[in-house]
């Protein structure tokens, strides 16, 4: 079974936004709640079935990420380690 924790990231599969990389920021039953701060921030995520999406693991956010949603640039932030995590991947 795969955990999806909040803070990892998840890349689209499925739908006009395949290939976006967002941070999931919620879960309820089999959908998560992904936001990348800029189209989707914090106020207004966007949800997607599990099954659409890819999980990437990141335990150094996984673990930043209460302080993350308790600061008040939290969608600046999330901006920022997208951006750091879609460099490592070029």
């Amino acid at each position: 079974m795969i955990e999806y924790k909040l803070g990892y990231f998840a890349k689209a599969l499925c739908g006009h936004d395949r290939g976006k990389v967002y941070m999931i920021v919620g879960q309820d039953k089999d959908r998560v709640a992904l936001c990348d701060g800029i189209s989707r921030p914090l106020g207004r995520p966007k949800y997607k079935n599990i099954k659409h999406i890819q999980l990437i693991r990141s335990e150094k956010t996984a673990n930043i990420f209460t302080s993350l949603m308790e600061s008040g640039e939290a969608d600046k932030l999330i901006r920022k380690e997208i951006r750091a995590r879609e460099k490592r991947e070029d």
